[in-house]
């Protein structure tokens, strides 16, 4: 986790705008990026974070985790929150889709171009781009990716999203290297984020 936030603090430093992590599921992505987004809070890099994920359950867990581990940054879950006055804010995509288009009573949208300062994909695979990528080419913000798919299995596309070499990520912490280390056991899959509480 450490090495992957020093990597995306690399990359972003030097002026690169997108970072993509590739991370084994139980190895603690969403931590890495709470530690990550408190980072670049704390070095005046970033103000407003959008937390994007395809399921509502993805979208509680990550504002539970910015909950816990950031509780003096207000964290918005955009699922059942209109609050404006938040650090931290998650989403599904449709839902933020939805929300960009969204107009005030002062005739302005309510999240322009560069509101967000960070805007995070968890679980970013293809499937997402085709329908929802209006989101990322509409947010002029610095852009990091988060997925457990294995590198040499993550389809081309998602290294073109974030203007990677393919088969080159930000940084990477396969299954493998986190069996080997014994930070996770082989099998345990979503039961062993929730036993371990590493997502």
């Amino acid at each position: 986790q450490h090495r992957a936030i020093r990597a995306v603090g690399d990359a972003f430093e030097r002026k690169q705008r997108e970072a993509l992590l590739v991370m084994a599921t139980g190895a603690g992505k969403t931590r890495t990026v709470v530690a990550l987004v408190d980072q670049l809070l704390k070095a005046n890099w970033a103000k407003r974070i959008l937390f994007l994920a395809d399921r509502i359950e993805l979208v509680k867990q990550g504002g539970n985790a910015f909950k816990a581990f950031l509780p003096h940054e207000v964290t918005v879950n955009l699922q059942s929150e209109r609050n404006s006055n938040g650090r931290v804010y998650v989403a599904t995509y449709p839902t933020m889709m939805n929300l960009m288009n969204e107009v005030g009573d002062d005739g302005q949208r309510r999240f322009g171009p560069g509101y967000f300062d960070l805007v995070v994909i968890d679980e970013a695979h293809r499937s997402v781009y085709a329908k929802y990528g209006a989101i990322f080419d509409y947010f002029d913000s610095l852009l990091l990716g988060l997925t457990a798919t294995p590198k040499d299995e993550v389809d081309r596309n998602t290294y073109t999203l974030f203007n990677l070499e393919d088969g080159v990520p930000t940084d990477a912490y396969s299954l493998d290297e986190a069996v080997a280390e014994g930070y996770l056991v082989p099998g345990l899959g979503d039961a062993g984020d929730r036993l371990f509480g590493t997502k």
